[in-house]
């Protein structure tokens, strides 16, 4: 009679050839996670834009004088709602009543109150369109830069936006707003102003001549 025996075979053999195999497969395993993982090469390009980035990530306290009711305002105000969005930061809408000396500082001035009020309203709806987190507030003061940097210094502000305004002074225009000049010179944090082009008629005719007369000097024509 015929007996059969069972052949076993010893699963953990080990072999040349999964040695190799396993040896490959740990290889590119940690070379991979080694790719993944690497921390660029630090130059000083890369700490320039790392110290820039963070900076700017900072900026979560933003105060927006309101020194007119503009569109450059109205610009102004959004921009400051587009960056402290994705910050969890806040706005803080201001506008300064400036009180004229012949008048105590806590006079009534109802008309001036009354174009701030809509100033603001105006700038709430504005900066709610992107954010919540909307602070407004009026003060009473003498002058509206020493103010608004009275004000930047008491909330701990990051950063103040600005839109500049101009204003005639004796029949001439003023590039820079009284108020705009005293804060970029005084200010406790960064200051960012939001310059509006020359609009006026004068000044238009100023540079079509300015225009006119670069054409005739090409052309040798006098003007």
């Amino acid at each position: 009679m015929q007996t059969f025996a069972a052949v076993t075979t010893n699963p953990l053999e080990v072999t040349f050839v999964s040695v190799v195999t396993a040896i490959l497969f740990l290889v590119s395993i940690v070379g991979v996670l080694a790719w993944m993982f690497r921390l660029p090469k630090e130059t000083e390009h890369t700490r320039t834009v790392a110290r820039a980035t963070r900076s700017v990530s900072k900026l979560t306290r933003i105060l927006v004088p309101l020194l007119s009711k503009s569109e450059a305002t109205d610009r102004i105000v959004a921009l400051a709602a587009q960056m402290v969005r994705s910050r969890n930061g806040y706005v803080e809408l201001l506008a300064v009543l400036e009180v004229p000396f012949t008048l105590p500082l806590d006079a009534r001035v109802e008309e001036d109150e009354k174009l701030a009020n809509e100033t603001l309203d105006r700038a709430e709806s504005v900066a709610k369109q992107r954010v919540t987190a909307v602070n407004k507030r009026i003060v009473k003061a003498r002058n509206a830069g020493p103010a608004i940097v009275r004000e930047a210094e008491i909330q701990a502000t990051d950063l103040i936006l600005m839109a500049n305004t101009r204003v005639r002074v004796r029949g001439n225009i003023q590039q820079i707003h009284p108020a705009v000049d005293y804060v970029m010179k005084n200010a406790p944090c960064e200051v960012l102003i939001l310059s509006q082009g020359y609009v006026d008629a004068n000044l238009n005719g100023g540079a079509e001549a300015g225009n006119t007369k670069r054409k005739a000097e090409k052309t040798g024509t006098a003007v």
